[in-house]
């Protein structure tokens, strides 16, 4: 089977996995969920419990980090690599208005860009509040098509597509931080994590150029952070630390950072992390997803996920969308290496 296939699928398919094993425990305290549901490591449905997001999703069923990741793919299939800022706005307008769920799964970011924008708000400013995660979420398949080997028109595209509704500096830098992570990490099966900490640290600082600055903690800095927590033996005092200190939100500042440290940690194995991802509490979902992305880039057992459920649960089909894909990436990949 072509491998590039095989990979191009597993990222997908983990960025759901990692999405739907976090969706229940979404706003939950890390304690809320230790009372709650013990330890999660399989699916489970939204709960009925006055500490969580109403939404009444399914076992297995997916949230916005899996739809707009998979409105990111479509954009780049339609532009044959190239993301339009314009034709990712009118497929999240078209998801408000005909998914009933969407409204019990869109972050505040998109949904006060969007409302700017049919207020007459151009996109280019409609944007200028967004620090959230929902750049960082959606970004894996800008990893998959563009090559680290050309940073700047990788950066270039994520700003592109971040535009709309998270156009500030901190937002396109986490999400350029996790397109080069997943880019790396596609061409490596074996991952040089002093190589990856400094392309991390390129690409944090390729993206300084793009979005609107807004005062907050240094990402870099996060980031290093969590890289050198990621060496504490101790499972639990590393969660307390992760939760209780870094934060586990769903701004950006904490949600990247987070990531990279449970990836870190795991040492990039997919089920490690979006079970520590599922149970650590705060934007769950999210932080499985982006831990999903960048560990099915690298290496992915597909027999360790529930496929069936998986598939069954949500209106997508990952076959399809992975054969069309892998194509892209082939002639993109191709082109970089190349040049």
């Amino acid at each position: 089977m072509d491998s590039i296939f095989e990979r191009t699928k597993h990222t997908l398919l983990a960025v759901a996995y990692g999405d739907a094993m976090g969706m229940p425990t979404e706003n939950y305290t890390r304690k809320g969920i230790a009372r709650q549901f013990g330890r999660v490591t399989t699916f489970l449905p939204s709960p009925v419990d006055e500490a969580a997001i109403y939404r009444r999703l399914a076992a297995g069923e997916v949230t916005d980090d899996t739809q707009h990741t998979v409105f990111v793919c479509e954009s780049l299939l339609l532009g044959h690599g190239r993301v339009q800022a314009k034709d990712f706005v009118q497929r999240l307008m078209r998801w408000l208005e005909h998914d009933d769920k969407s409204q019990y799964v869109v972050g505040p970011s998109t949904v006060r860009a969007l409302k700017a924008i049919e207020s007459g708000v151009s996109i280019t400013e409609a944007g200028t509040t967004g620090t959230t995660n929902g750049a960082a979420m959606k970004i894996a398949p800008i990893g998959l098509v563009h090559s680290y080997l050309d940073l700047d028109d990788m950066v270039q595209q994520v700003a592109e597509i971040c535009m709309p509704t998270h156009n500030t500096q901190i937002a396109i830098q986490g999400a350029s931080v996790i397109a080069a992570t997943v880019s790396y990490c596609f061409d490596h099966p074996v991952i040089d994590w002093d190589e990856l900490y400094e392309l991390i640290k390129q690409a944090a600082a390729a993206a300084e150029a793009f979005g609107v600055p807004r005062p907050g903690p240094d990402l870099m800095a996060r980031i290093h952070f969590g890289w050198q927590l990621a060496q504490e033996e101790n499972e639990d005092r590393f969660l307390d630390c992760l939760y209780s200190f870094m934060g586990t939100g769903m701004q950006t500042i904490e949600t990247v950072p987070a990531v990279l440290a449970i990836v870190r940690k795991c040492s990039g194995k997919l089920k490690p992390c979006v079970q520590i991802a599922a149970n650590i509490g705060g934007d769950t979902d999210t932080i499985g997803a982006i831990c999903g992305a960048i560990c099915g880039a690298n290496h992915f057992d597909l027999a360790q996920v529930d496929q069936q459920t998986l598939i069954a649960a949500n209106d997508i089909d990952f076959d399809d969308l992975a054969r069309r894909m892998a194509e892209l990436v082939k002639e993109t990949r191709k082109a970089s290496h190349a040049s």
